[in-house]
C-alpha cells in the first residue's frame, strides 16, 4: 500500500546534500524520485535514519520549461536501503523551489505530468 501524500515523479539528475553527525558531511548522488512531499536518491554514502538533510539540485530545461529549474529539500531521512553496491535513501519533507524562480511550481508541475503522461 502506498502511503505518500504527494504524487512522485521519476527524475534522475545530480544532487548535492548535506547533514551533521559529529562532524558536518557533504555528498552527491543522484535522484530516483522527486515528490513535493519527499525524494529518494541513490548515493554512494548515505545519512543514518533520522538524520536532517538538506538537498539541493536541477531539473534541466525541457519541451515545456525552457529554463533549468532549482529546488532544495530539508527533510529527515526515513528510509536507508542497499542492495550490493547499490545504495539508496528516502527523505521526508517539502521540496521548494529555488529562489529564483519565483512561484512557478503549478507550471513546473503541469510540465511534469505533461511530459509524465504523454500527453502533448
Amino acid at each position: 500500500m502506498d502511503r505518500r501524500a504527494f504524487r512522485r515523479f521519476r527524475i534522475s539528475v545530480p544532487v548535492l546534500f548535506r547533514w551533521t553527525e559529529s562532524t558536518e558531511h557533504y555528498a552527491v548522488g543522484n535522484s530516483a524520485n522527486v515528490g513535493m512531499g519527499g525524494v529518494f536518491l541513490f548515493a554512494s554514502k548515505c545519512p543514518p535514519v533520522g538524520a536532517q538533510v538538506e538537498i539541493e539540485f536541477s531539473i534541466p530545461a525541457f519541451e515545456r520549461i525552457s529554463r533549468h529549474l532549482p529546488f532544495r529539500c530539508k527533510g529527515q531521512v526515513t528510509r536507508v536501503e542497499a542492495c550490493g553496491q547499490l545504495a539508496g535513501f528516502a527523505v521526508a519533507g517539502p521540496v521548494e523551489e529555488g529562489e529564483q524562480l519565483g512561484g512557478d511550481v503549478e507550471e513546473i508541475t503541469i510540465g511534469l505530468l505533461t511530459r509524465d503522461s504523454g500527453l502533448r
